[in-house]
Parts: structure tokens; sequence; C-alpha cells
């Protein structure tokens, strides 16, 4: 195995010590990373792995799922040596959860929170000019029809009939409404998915927090799809656990009906069962 690098954050360290633990106590057949790929996919229906990917979770470069996880250890105990017993699942949960909190590098803590913060603000603000410009050109629009004087003139009574409704109602607010929240969402689905191709885990998974602080849920939820198609995989299910921790249940509830609109299930299962779950 590559060494752990110390410059690594905390948190990705003592998790990547503990999976390296657990190696020497799998099984035969799961001696190198391409046979663990294989065989957490198979074992998990999991969608296919590869030795790259196997190798940075046990460096660290990576933050390893929690279903990962579960099956590494579960492996361990079929294979462990006597007396060597491998830690308690709970205890690699714990790790892995810890390595996703982005306050967990104690010599970075104030330069995250201020990096959270100014993100914050800076979502809080786009969104609320998204919002202006969209009651904008409302305005306008209903001022352009009053100039017009559209629909003002009266008919005589001979010639009126029974009010029907137009086939194709005139929606601008509506529409350019779609067109803001495709751009939030568009955005900060590319932000978070830049950070995570930088290893920059902790930063976009701060970014992901902070606009679901800012964002409406059916922004979110777009936001879930994009990332969804750009295989940002850890960082999103971190979110949608944040999210269900986080937020209020009308919100929750918002978010996993948006999901199933697109037809994400097992994401709206995954937040439905998080919030549950909570005290």
């Amino acid at each position: 195995m590559a060494a752990i690098d110390p410059a690594l954050p905390a948190g990705n360290r003592r998790l990547a010590e503990a999976l390296r633990a657990l190696h020497p106590l799998l099984p035969p057949g799961l001696e190198t990373f391409t046979a663990i790929a294989s065989r957490a996919a198979r074992d998990c229906n999991s969608e296919p792995l590869n030795k790259t990917t196997i190798s940075r979770y046990f460096s660290g470069k990576l933050i390893a799922p929690g279903w990962f996880i579960s099956w590494l250890h579960r492996a361990a105990q079929l294979g462990q040596h006597a007396g060597n017993p491998p830690p308690s699942l709970e205890e690699l949960l714990v790790l892995q959860r810890s390595a996703n909190d982005p306050t967990d590098c104690s010599g970075c803590n104030r330069l995250i929170k201020e990096l959270s913060r100014s993100e914050a603000e800076r979502l809080t603000a786009t969104s609320r000019k998204w919002h202006l410009e969209r009651a904008l050109a409302e305005y306008l629009d209903k001022s352009r029809r009053a100039r017009s004087g559209a629909g003002s003139r009266d008919r005589p009574l001979s010639r009126r009939g029974p009010r029907k409704p137009l086939p194709v109602p005139y929606h601008r607010a509506d529409r350019q409404d779609e067109v803001n929240d495709i751009r939030a969402a568009e955005y900060v689905t590319t932000r978070v998915s830049a950070l995570a191709s930088e290893q920059k885990h902790h930063e976009a998974t701060a970014t992901l927090s902070n606009a679901g602080a800012a964002l409406p849920p059916a922004d979110l939820a777009a936001v879930v799809v994009g990332l969804r198609s750009l295989e940002v995989r850890d960082v999103t299910e971190t979110l949608l656990q944040v999210y269900a921790r986080d937020q209020s249940a009308d919100d929750v509830m918002g978010l996993a009906c948006g999901l199933l609109k697109y037809g994400l299930s097992s994401d709206a299962e995954v937040l439905l069962r998080a919030a549950i779950k909570q005290p």
C-alpha cells in the first residue's frame, strides 16, 4: 500500500489507518485491491469499483462511504484470526463521520469556518438577487400589459360569450423562476464537482451544507440530480445526512418530494430514514 500522506486531515488519516488494520484480517481471495473492488461491488449490488478507488480509500485520499466500510468490516469478521478481532463497526463509522466533518482539521478550523460563513453569505445574496430579478420581471410584465390596455376594452353584450381559459396560459414570471432555479442548481453543482475533483472534500461538504441552508428544497433537489449525473457520490450522501439532521421537517419533506419527482427514489429513502433516526 502507498504510504499515508502526513499532510492529509487528521480524520482522513485515522480512517485510513483503521481500514488498513482490517486488510490482514480479510479471507483468502481478497489480497488485492482489484479483488476487493470486484467482491464489494458484487456483494452490495453497487456500481462497478476499480482498484484506484480502493487504493484511495486505504491511503486516505478519498473518504470511504459507509456501505463499503460495513462490507469491509463484515468480510474481516468472516476471515479474522484468533486473538486479533477487528474494531467494532460503530467505531469505524464514527471515524468516517469525523473525516466528513468540515471542522475536523484542527489546524485550519478558523479558516474553514470563515470560508463557510463567506460562502453562506454569498449564496444567500445570490438567491436574494434572483428573487428580486424575478419580482422585477413580473412587475415590468404587468406594467407593459397595463399600458397596452390588453383585455380592458368592453365588447358589446351581444358578442360576449362564456369565459374560457386560454389554451396556453401566459407564464412569463413562472418561466423566469424556472430559469433562475436551474441557474442556482447548476452553479452549486459545478462548484462542488470542481472541489471534489481536486480532492477538496471538506470545502465541497461545506459548500453543500451552506447551499442546503440557503436554497429552497426544489433547488437542492436539482443539485442532487446534477451531482448524481457527475457521479459525485460521497459528498452527495453526506449532504442528505446533514440536511436530514439540520433542516425542518417541512424542508426535508420538500426535498424528498423533489427527489421523487426526478426519479431518485433511493436518495429520497436515504433522506427520510436519516431524518427518522434523528432525536
